[in-house]
């Protein structure tokens, strides 16, 4: 009897985890980057939501993450490519590895993750059956 690596697997549950972590952050700078004490913290944080409305989406998009990782690895990638168009991260380098790159790559692993899934049984099984 030979098993098979569960549907969430440590990868994909990684993953989705990294990608958590790297929405919520982008979500809380934008909403912090234009907050200055003069004005009023408060009043300051209603004035800049605007600015952090665009990265409610990847928090969005790990909902359908959680429950198809295929699709929601390759919302993911899209999403990252099109970080790259809007917001021209393609000029820095820094930029480029915070926002564009995690949202690429990490997409990348969650649609091949499926893949691998569906091919690769777990060996200790495997060497028992070979017996």
């Amino acid at each position: 009897m030979s098993k098979r690596i569960p549907k969430d697997s440590l990868i994909g549950i990684g993953v989705i985890v990294l990608l958590v972590i790297w929405s919520i952050t982008l979500f809380w700078l934008a909403l912090i980057s234009g907050v200055e004490a003069t004005d009023g913290i408060v009043v300051s944080l209603v004035a800049n939501v605007p600015n952090a409305l665009l990265w409610l989406v990847p928090i969005g998009l790990l909902y359908v993450t959680w429950k198809h990782q295929v699709v929601g690895g390759f919302l993911f990638l899209v999403f990252g490519s099109i970080t790259i168009l809007i917001f021209d991260t393609h000029q820095s380098v820094l930029v480029l590895l915070v926002i564009s790159i995690p949202a690429i790559v990490l997409g990348g692993l969650l649609m091949t993750q499926s893949v691998w899934d569906k091919s690769v049984p777990i060996a200790k099984d495997q060497h028992l059956t070979d017996k």
